[in-house]
């Protein structure tokens, strides 16, 4: 198109944390300015902790500095507010994002012809948020004009199945990861911070959230050190991000304090990749599983739930293992398999490098991103 497209998202807070937050700065950073005008209305203050200077010149923040909780008289206040910047803005599309979709419906209704995309993040149905919050976000694609798109073919068939359409009428945008190129001096480097052997294997898994389901992650790696005993290499499981108290004191209840231990976040995640022998993913439930993604970005396989997205990233039998959510004996076997097997480990892990980089580069995400809302802004012009 000749002219640019004047994109704004709503988004509650474009922290450098979260995966919402880390998703909508990639996608409005990495457009092509030539082609996109981009705009984020944010509910939350622009604190200096954000770093919002880093999504470049081109990107204008326009913060609302609502602080504290959030009552239902506050959300009316902050949806006028959104709205009356949106007519200011007049946007060629309007991005909304599921969970927090109701902000943006004051300005859709105030602008009957503007284009809106909803990024579905989560099947629209009871699950993470309120019953009256999946059923606002229904009727804002049933009768308000926003057109869904999803990042997993759980999400999209699920949402799909909810609203009343055929799948194929929700595009498929799967998410992106940095392309990293595998760094064993970064590996090795960890490992002799944390004094980890260079013979051991190591089997990280990342995450905080209930979802991540992290109780069994650390019972899973103490039934694994266990079995495996004093037999080959040592192995230590890795606990990536801060965990409640509950999860150091699980580990010591089960004496392997010693073989599972939990790391802070890392400056680099990708180190924590680099000096992995395998990825262990034990959620109840991942919209997509960036962490998945990005641990097969580094040529490491995975032993996963087969829940949500994570069922679309990986490949099971050729790029790690699934099994059914909740299935500790299955996880056990499955690493104990990898864990003792080097040449099916290695295969394995370049099948994992090679189906990342054909598949969820953050180049790719940024061309479908672009796509929605090139479609979007089309149907406006035509109109």
């Amino acid at each position: 198109m000749k002219d640019r497209i004047r994109l704004v998202h709503v988004v509650w807070r474009l922290s450098v944390g979260g995966g919402i937050p880390q998703v909508s700065r990639q996608v409005l950073a990495g457009l092509d300015p030539e082609r996109f005008d981009c705009h984020a209305i944010i509910a939350r203050p622009a604190w200096e902790e954000d770093r919002l200077d880093e999504l470049g010149a081109h990107v204008t923040v326009h913060a609302l500095d609502h602080e504290g909780p959030t009552r239902p008289q506050d959300e009316i206040r902050l949806g006028l507010r959104i709205a009356s910047r949106v007519r200011e803005l007049r946007p060629d599309v309007l991005h909304a994002h599921s969970g927090t979709a109701r902000l943006s419906l004051p300005a859709a209704l105030g602008s009957p012809g503007m284009p809106r995309v909803l990024e579905v993040h989560e099947p629209l149905k009871d699950g993470l948020h309120s019953r009256l919050t999946n059923a606002i976000e229904v009727g804002m694609v049933k009768a308000a004009g926003f057109r869904p798109f999803a990042h997993s073919t759980h999400v999209r068939d699920a949402t799909a199945a909810i609203v009343g359409w055929r799948p194929e009428r929700i595009p498929l945008v799967p998410l992106g990861v940095p392309v990293h190129v595998p760094d064993p001096a970064a590996g090795l480097a960890l490992r002799a911070e944390l004094g980890i052997p260079r013979e051991a294997r190591v089997v990280v898994g990342v995450g905080r959230a209930t979802q991540k389901n992290i109780p069994l992650m650390v019972r899973v790696g103490a039934d694994v050190v266990r079995k495996l005993g004093d037999t080959g290499p040592p192995v230590m499981f890795l606990v990536i991000g801060r965990q409640e108290p509950e999860i150091q004191a699980l580990i010591e209840e089960l004496g392997v304090g010693d073989r599972v231990r939990v790391v802070p976040p890392l400056a680099r995640l990708s180190d924590a990749f680099d000096a992995a022998d395998l990825f262990l993913s034990t959620s109840h439930y991942e919209g997509f599983g960036l962490a998945v993604a990005e641990a097969m970005m580094a040529g490491v396989p995975v032993v996963g739930t087969a829940v949500g997205g994570v069922t679309d990233v990986v490949a099971d039998g050729v790029t790690g293992r699934l099994l059914r959510a909740g299935d500790r004996g299955g996880l056990v076997m499955a690493c104990r398999e990898l864990l003792t097997d080097d040449a099916l480990r290695a295969r394995m892990g370049a099948a994992s490098r090679e189906r990342a980089l054909s598949r969820f580069t953050r180049r790719h995400m940024l061309d479908g991103f672009a796509r929605i809302y090139e479609r979007a802004a089309l149907r406006r012009r035509r109109g």
